[in-house]
């Protein structure tokens, strides 16, 4: 009789094991966002190299390009101007978002800076200009937001050969920043890991030196050239930053000369 008894109560014991080890236990981890989703804020984007290549005294030169890489989309404005023969100022505004989508990533940047700018050579030209710029970045993150303040410094030599009337120009450009990160962000640390340790990053190490080599190159007439620039983006200080690596442009620039011509 209690053989009869012990076998099902063995049976009911054994499922009981097995059906409490099938079931989920729960736990108090959060649900955590795909890395993929995390990567869409980006946390600093290169500007198109700023090579007006003027030459001449009271010579100005402006143009409006469309910037893009494969992880923004924008526009920017550059200036320039030479008020003697071996002086030359610049000044560049750029802004734009991440193309996948309005809400992940946008940015604006103003920058500006003095430079000396001699002929090598009847076709060849050097420049290097110096300057500082100002800027922001503000991410829509899953779980919330994150702003970042960019301040940089920079100096930005570049060589350029030109046809005789200046009407095909190439340029090599090697542009170096020094960039300071400040960070604030209002976001759900626990669910957003990935996004968690690049704020931290920059709150641990604000200062980086960024450096941006780039090729430009202009054809068209004499007040008016096509340009397109190539440049890309290495973090020097922190390579896992998340930031875009490389600027595209294409558009227009205009150019003339202020000086009265003599009879």
């Amino acid at each position: 009789m209690k053989k009869n008894l012990l076998v099902p109560l063995v049976a009911i014991v054994a499922c009981a094991i097995v059906l409490y080890s099938c079931y989920p236990y729960p736990t108090g981890s959060p649900d955590v966002v795909p890395e993929w989703r995390q990567k869409e804020n980006i946390y600093y984007v290169p500007s198109t190299p700023n090579t007006q290549l003027l030459s001449e005294k009271n010579d100005i030169g402006f143009s409006l390009v469309a910037s893009a890489s494969s992880q923004f989309s924008g526009v920017e404005t550059q200036a320039s101007y030479l008020p003697a023969k071996h002086i030359g100022l610049i000044a560049g505004y750029s802004s734009g978002k991440n193309e996948e989508s309005e809400t992940y990533m946008r940015f604006h940047k103003f920058e500006a800076g003095v430079g000396y700018v001699t002929s090598v050579s009847k076709a060849w030209h050097f420049e290097t200009y110096g300057g500082m710029g100002t800027g922001k970045i503000d991410n829509i993150h899953a779980t919330g937001s994150s702003a970042i303040h960019l301040t940089d410094f920079f100096i930005q030599p570049g060589f350029a050969v030109s046809s005789k009337k200046k009407t095909i120009q190439f340029g090599i450009v090697s542009k170096f920043s020094g960039v300071n990160f400040k960070a604030d962000s209002a976001f759900d640390n626990a669910k957003e890991p990935y996004s968690t340790s690049q704020i931290i990053a920059i709150h641990d190490q604000p200062f980086h030196i960024m450096w941006e080599p780039g090729l430009t190159f202009r054809v068209g007439w004499k007040n008016f050239l096509f340009h397109t620039s190539y440049s890309l983006s290495t973090d020097l200080t922190n390579s896992v930053l998340n930031r875009v690596t490389d600027n595209f442009s294409i558009g227009g620039a205009l150019r003339f000369n202020t000086s009265k011509k003599t009879k």
